[in-house]
This record gives C-alpha cells, sequence and structure tokens, in this order.
C-alpha cells in the first residue's frame, strides 16, 4: 500500500490483521511512543489507533485502516492513569460491556504506571478474547516498560478454566484471579485487572461481585456509556471506590465470527511450534473430570466388570464416586447400570478414548499454575496411548486439566466441544 501522510493531531486506526511502519515522525498508541523505525501489528479483528503526535509518515503493509480528525482515546482515560499513579492506587480492576474499550484501557494504564523502576502486573481475566495467555485460561504478565498491545507482554503464569466463558464455572475464574492475583502482587507495584465483558445476567452479575470481593480493588473503573452498568455499579459503590470512563469515540463491534477468528489466531501463537507427545494412559492424572481420578482396577476385578458389561475393557479405574473405564465398544446402559450398582457408585464414565480427540488440555506443574496447554490428536486404545499436540515437555509430571472446548489441530479451528464433567 503507498505511503500515508498522517497530519499532527490525526489518528490512524489499523484494523487487524495489519501491519504499520513509522517512517518519519511519531505516534502515539494507547500512551504509547512509536518513532520513526517502529512497527506496530494489529491483531486478527482488533483496532489500533495511531495518534499523530507531529506531522508523520506511515507505511501501512497490510491490513485497512480508518482515519479520524483528533485523538480517539478520551481524555478521562489520560486523567485516571494521572490519578492512579499520583494516589498509589495498587490494584485497579477494569469492568465494561463487550466492545467498550476495556483492554485498550488497560492497555493505556500500563504504558502510564510501567517505567521509572517501576513494575506492572496485568491480569487478563477475559477468557474468551486473550491478549495474555490462551483462550480459556486466566493470564498474567508483568511488564516495565510500554507496550502498544497487551499481546506483546510475556505471560509469567494462567490458570487454565477450561472454556472460552466463565458461565457455570465461575469458580474456576474466580479461584483463577484469587491466585495470580498473590503472584502478582509479590512481582509488580500496581496490578491492573482486565475482565470480561459479560455484565448481564444472574452469573454475570455475581461474577463481577465476587470478583470485586474477592481483589478488595483500591478502584473499580467502569468503562461505558453513563446509562450503562447500573446493575455493576449501585452494589460495588457502596463497598469500593468506583469510577466511570467513556467509550473510544471510535469503537468497530466485533462479530461472534470475528471473535472464533481471534481465539483461533491464539490457538496458533501458543501451538503453532508444538510438537505431538505420547503418553500412556495409566500415567496421567486429571482434573475437571472423572476419568483418570480413580485406583486402577486389579487385573480380576477389571475381569469382573468385562463380564458384567459384556465388552472389552481396555483399562478400569474407581474411586469414591465413580467408575472409569475405556472399552473397545460400547455396552448396553442396562449393563452399566448393573455395573454401577455392584461397585456401589454413583457416576459411570465409559468411553472409548476418542471422545477425547481434539479436546483442549490444560498442563498444570507445583512450579505453576498453567505450564501451557495441548490439543489430544490422537488415542491408540490398543497401545493405551494418548497423543497431544503441546511446547509442555515430560506430560506424565503434570496434572492434566480437560477443557470442554476442541480445536483441530492441524487449522486451530473451533469445534464443537464437549459438556462439562462428561469424561
Amino acid at each position: 500500500m503507498p505511503e500515508i501522510s498522517l497530519s499532527r493531531g490525526y489518528t490512524l486506526i489499523a484494523h487487524g490483521p495489519a501491519r504499520v511502519r513509522v517512517l518519519e515522525g511519531s505516534v502515539h498508541v494507547f500512551g504509547a511512543t512509536l518513532g520513526a523505525g517502529s512497527e506496530a501489528f494489529a491483531e486478527p479483528t482488533r483496532s489500533l489507533p495511531l495518534h499523530a503526535t507531529e506531522n508523520t509518515k506511515l507505511h501501512v503493509e497490510t491490513g485497512s485502516f480508518s482515519l479520524f480528525e483528533g485523538d480517539t482515546t478520551p481524555g478521562e482515560w489520560y486523567s485516571l492513569a494521572e490519578t492512579i499513579l499520583e494516589e498509589g492506587l495498587r490494584r485497579v480492576i477494569v469492568v465494561g460491556d463487550v466492545d467498550s474499550g476495556k483492554t485498550s484501557l488497560v492497555t493505556l494504564l500500563v504504558n502510564a504506571l510501567a517505567g521509572g523502576g517501576r513494575r506492572v502486573a496485568v491480569i487478563d481475566a477475559d477468557v474468551g478474547q486473550k491478549s495474555i495467555g490462551p483462550p480459556g485460561t486466566v493470564g498474567l504478565g508483568v511488564t516495565d516498560r510500554q507496550v502498544y498491545t497487551l499481546t506483546s507482554i510475556e505471560m509469567h503464569d494462567a490458570f487454565f478454566i477450561g472454556s472460552n466463558t466463565p458461565s457455570g464455572i465461575l469458580h474456576r475464574s474466580l479461584t483463577g484471579v484469587a491466585l495470580l492475583l498473590r503472584k502478582a502482587e509479590k512481582l509488580s507495584d500496581f496490578t491492573v485487572i482486565d475482565t470480561t465483558g459479560w455484565v448481564t445476567d444472574s452469573e454475570g452479575r455475581e461474577l463481577k461481585l465476587f470478583k470485586a470481593f474477592l481483589t478488595e480493588p483500591d478502584l473499580v473503573v467502569l468503562v461505558g456509556d453513563p446509562r450503562t452498568l447500573a446493575q455493576i455499579e449501585r452494589p460495588l459503590k457502596k463497598l469500593f471506590r468506583v469510577v466511570r470512563v467513556p467509550r473510544p469515540r471510535a469503537v468497530f463491534e466485533r462479530r461472534r465470527e470475528d471473535r472464533r477468528e481471534y481465539r483461533r489466531w491464539m490457538y496458533s501463537k501458543y501451538l503453532s511450534r508444538a510438537t505431538v507427545k505420547s503418553v500412556d494412559i495409566e500415567s496421567i492424572d486429571m482434573a475437571y473430570a472423572f476419568s483418570f481420578t480413580g485406583f486402577p482396577l486389579t487385573p480380576s476385578e477389571k475381569a469382573k466388570l468385562e463380564g458384567i458389561l459384556g465388552v472389552g475393557v481396555l483399562y478400569a479405574e474407581r474411586s469414591d464416586d465413580h467408575l472409569g473405564a475405556v472399552v473397545l465398544s460400547q455396552p448396553i446402559q442396562q449393563a452399566v447400570e448393573l455395573a454401577k450398582n455392584v461397585l456401589g457408585v454413583r457416576h459411570a464414565r465409559i468411553i472409548s478414548g476418542f471422545e477425547l480427540v481434539h479436546s483442549v488440555v490444560g498442563f498444570m506443574s507445583r512450579e505453576k499454575y498453567c505450564e501451557g496447554i495441548g490439543v489430544i490428536t490422537s488415542f491408540n486404545p490398543h497401545e493405551k496411548q494418548i497423543s497431544v499436540l503441546t511446547q509442555v515437555e515430560s506430560l506424565s509430571d503434570k496434572l492434566w486439566l480437560l477443557g470442554v472446548q476442541k480445536v483441530n489441530p492441524s487449522s486451530f479451528e473451533e469445534e464443537a466441544g464437549l459438556e462439562k464433567w462428561f469424561i
């Protein structure tokens, strides 16, 4: 594309995926300065405002763009950042509806607070539209420098909740935020928490309320129009300091398909250099599932189970409340109920193993809540092997967290997932 002359005071908004180079002059992106020779990348389906602080020449190498007169970032955002810095408000949580500019505001706050020996931690709790950490996680990043996008902040740790939405698993999201906050405050001078755009319905309301209870923020920032978010503001203002700031002047709403495409890009970011590793199923310890959580049955118990089910059993286990088995073919339901009664358990998970294929899994260790993620690529019932596409090493030493989301390991496109606790 041709060079673009951007007069001082004007803003070019690059629509991702887009790559922009600054040839002459300088621009501000959420408070970060990009001078001549700098390059910025707008992630797929996201927008990046480059505000000219002097007459500037840009080269948009890929992608499309829009031009606006003035700064599209609200002045109230800059004032808010000054207040946080001047008053030393160490713990800030940002709340807003979808496409309200929450992540943009968090980026600006990072740029205002970082530097001068100060470190800023970002807890990215927007599990479906991640900036720090892969989809389905609450992520933690720490920086002491300015960034034009949160995706450039390296993930320090994360907490895998196993879903692109906290719906039905609020406790996992809240636990992730609480654990990462504990880490964040040992590493930083300020902590800023980004949240999902789920601010309605009973669960959405409770998620924001209990997240505030857990984090006890010095400041709650509501992003949006004055007549919105009353259901969040009214309960919180009785307990915490709450301020409102407007949305950016130029907001580009994203469709459901756009959000899926962004997650595809994030999966590819975390898995493009991964390799396939195979693990014996008997070495797996799993959470967020019934399977692979019990004691293996003895050979005689396994033979008895085969007689009850009437099918070949490759692996079987039992815990206090469940019977789990990997079988060569599915038994009739009456046989499964009989097996539950004989063994005295409430739940039975009788699977072929192929139900796991393309499931996203997280890996936890004693050192990190999330060593990384993987996608189960295949299951070999005869060799009792599960293969996983992942960058994580020594899988048998990790706790596996089974997600409900499924992803094609070649294209990283999302597929129909599992029900919670189906396995």
